[in-house]
């Protein structure tokens, strides 16, 4: 399981989008004011959320972007899969990705993969299970949403 800055900072953005009460698109430039957080950056999160079908996007003077589809509808996992890409690489994956390969096993099986796998699911699930929709009805959410900036 391996969740970055884009992980976190793309499902900030999000939030910040989903919270939007006046169904107005959310400029980045609010987000990097609010947020503290680069335009740049803010602006590849973004486009990979709209790739992803999450968020679209409105151009103009008063453009920015607006959830794709209701806040009950776009799971942690959903955004999590669009701004990182897989949600969990198992050690198999990793060391194939950097060139090696796991220490070879008598007919291809590993003792411990079902352990990563099972890890796997749970993880899965419990990120499916979080909409948008549930982070903003949480009411530690909305001490955070209330104007609490990061530092």
């Amino acid at each position: 399981m391996r969740i970055t800055t884009q992980g976190d900072y793309g499902l900030i953005c999000m939030l910040r989008i989903a919270q939007q009460k006046d169904r107005q698109p959310v400029s980045i430039q609010k987000i990097s004011e609010e947020e503290q957080l680069s335009i740049d950056y803010i602006e590849q999160l973004l486009l990979k959320l709209r790739r992803a079908g999450i968020v679209k996007s409105f151009r103009g003077r008063v453009g920015g972007y607006l959830l794709a589809r209701p806040a009950s509808r776009i799971s942690i996992k959903d955004i999590i899969q669009a701004v990182e890409g897989s949600v969990f690489d198992d050690i198999c994956a990793r060391l194939k990705h950097r060139g090696r390969m796991c220490v070879p096993k008598p007919k291809g099986s590993c003792l411990a993969k079902p352990v990563w796998q099972g890890l796997e699911v749970k993880i899965k699930d419990y990120l499916n299970n979080i909409t948008l929709k549930s982070l903003m009805d949480s009411p530690k959410m909305g001490l955070r949403l209330a104007g609490n900036k990061k530092k």
